[in-house]
């Protein structure tokens, strides 16, 4: 038996509607009933929060506020308030070919060092939710090349 990462994680479906095909178009991610939608739905609300560091609301996130908040409520599950912790207390490594929706990934983003910092929510199609430090919360593709350079790893929470 072949199930899909929702079916496997435990996730319930909702049909597509007009709402959804709207936060569809402002992902700029193709959703189906498949899909984890209340997740494309909280993601949709908080795209264009500028980024803050230190905070974790909308009116400013940093990278793992954000993904504490998506988390929280859509899974229900209370994460690690960085991205290195987030990594070591929460998650089990996995590879960017095995990642389903909801899943983190994690990135280096200083120079002199390979430890995470900086994370997102895997959505689909080689697409992640994260707070970007310039343009706030964003959708970006693991393909674009600051992303491709800096991977570090996929994370499935526990």
């Amino acid at each position: 038996m072949v199930l899909s990462c929702a079916a496997h994680r435990g996730m319930a479906t909702i049909a597509v509607s007009e709402a959804t095909e709207d936060i569809s178009y402002r992902l700029g991610i193709p959703l189906t009933d498949e899909d984890n939608l209340e997740l494309y739905r909280m993601v949709a609300l908080w795209i264009g929060t500028p980024h803050q560091m230190g905070r974790s609301t909308k009116k400013g996130t940093d990278c793992s506020g954000f993904v504490t908040n998506i988390y929280k409520k859509i899974y229900g599950k209370t994460l690690a308030r960085s991205s290195a912790a987030m990594l070591a207390a929460n998650c089990e490594r996995i590879n960017k070919k095995s990642l389903c929706e909801g899943d983190l990934v994690f990135f280096y983003t200083r120079r002199k060092s390979k430890r995470p910092s900086h994370v997102g929510i895997y959505l689909k199609d080689g697409k992640f939710a994260h707070s970007s430090t310039s343009k706030g919360v964003i959708i970006s593709s693991l393909d674009e090349p600051y992303y491709k350079k800096r991977w570090i790893t996929g994370g499935v929470v526990r």
